[in-house]
């Protein structure tokens, strides 16, 4: 359904992706339910929840289009589902542990109709529990191995310090806005990613085709944290996410890069990886070492996909890699992360810990 219609707004559309977040929904809809914006539809996709989550939309929230998956398809996957229902000129993609201030869409959609070169724009996630801290202003600190790491402006109180628009490599898919034209160029998410990397994915794609990415930090939302997957048992699920953000990092340079930058960047992200599995052998984490190593295989089985799709996705490059990496962070984050690893280990003694850890320990 779509509220209040009028033709001098373009039609927005909200998809909301939900898997057992029933406890979530009734703030998250309830905000979307009264946002200062005239024209816009709310889909909520489901992944085959048991919580009872379509039938507590279907009661309390009638206006809202529910769309019933057979199967978790992730929030990748979910959310292209949630696209081919969409009737918007743009697209917001969010998780079901959001709570939307009432000016978050208007300002967002504000910002990509000032510059037709503004593909994405991202916003100003707080806590949920504590409203004057930051979650992240946008998105994260990326490099140029793919490791996105900590959050723009992570647990710092916020004195509106970031509060003015400025362009970033990627934003966070907790809450992100897209124009319906970018999606039908780049092609949306990548549905081999379930979750973890698959904004990145997406922000690199469309840089590749010459889109902007903004953030836009008057657009605020409140951020509960776990609505989308939360593990039952984190440290038995650790290893599991430790894989799927791996294996989607590789996937992401294998696709994105051309051919000549990937012959610059995979021996050293190799060689990273690698270190990293000899540490977490001699830490004992055997787990976590298979991870990384069942990330590599996953690549190498299914290297023809992406290989394919590399190809599809240099034909529609307008940028250079070059101009890529210049937008990137400038450190080795996995560097850091070795570092943490040593020093949660103490197999390495430093009298003073790199700002860097320091900040990878607060986030």
């Amino acid at each position: 359904m779509v509220v209040n219609a009028m033709n001098s707004c373009p039609t927005s559309s909200i998809i909301v992706i939900n898997y057992n977040g029933k406890k979530f929904l009734e703030r998250c809809l309830s905000s979307l339910g009264n946002l200062n914006y005239p024209n816009y539809e709310v889909i909520l996709v489901d992944n085959a929840s048991v919580d009872g989550s379509v039938e507590f939309v279907k009661k309390l929230f009638p206006w809202v289009k529910v769309v019933e998956n057979k199967r978790n398809e992730g929030f990748a996957e979910g959310s292209n589902i949630g696209f081919r229902h969409a009737k918007g000129d743009f697209i917001v993609f969010m998780n079901n542990d959001i709570e939307a201030h009432p000016d978050f869409l208007k300002e967002m959609v504000k910002t990509v109709r000032s510059d037709s070169s503004i593909g994405i724009c991202g916003c100003k996630l707080l806590l949920f529990d504590n409203r004057n801290v930051i979650d992240t202003v946008g998105g994260f600190f990326c490099d140029i191995y793919g490791y996105c790491l900590f959050r723009i402006g992570v647990l710092e109180v916020d004195h509106h310090q970031y509060d003015l628009l400025k362009t970033v490599f990627v934003v966070t898919g907790g809450c992100m806005l897209v124009k319906r034209e970018v999606l039908e160029k780049i092609g949306g998410f990548d549905s081999k990613y379930l979750s973890n990397q698959e904004e990145l994915d997406l922000c690199w794609r469309a840089q590749l085709a010459g889109y902007k990415i903004m953030v836009n930090p008057l657009a605020v939302v409140y951020h509960k944290g776990g609505g989308w997957w939360k593990p039952s048992n984190s440290s038995s699920r650790a290893p599991v996410i430790r894989f799927i953000t791996e294996r989607n990092t590789l996937r992401t340079l294998i696709k994105n890069y051309k051919g000549s930058t990937l012959l610059k960047v995979l021996p050293k992200y190799f060689s990273l990886l690698i270190a990293e599995i000899v540490l977490f052998l001699l830490i004992g984490k055997i787990r976590f070492a298979l991870a990384d190593i069942k990330s590599v295989m996953w690549n190498i089985y299914n290297f023809r996909d992406s290989w394919r799709t590399h190809k599809r996705i240099q034909q529609m490059r307008v940028i250079d890699d070059y101009f890529i990496q210049k937008r990137m962070f400038k450190n080795c984050l996995k560097i850091d992360i070795l570092k943490t690893l040593l020093l949660e280990s103490r197999l390495l003694h430093l009298d003073e810990p790199s700002p860097l850890y320091k900040k990878m320990v607060k986030g």
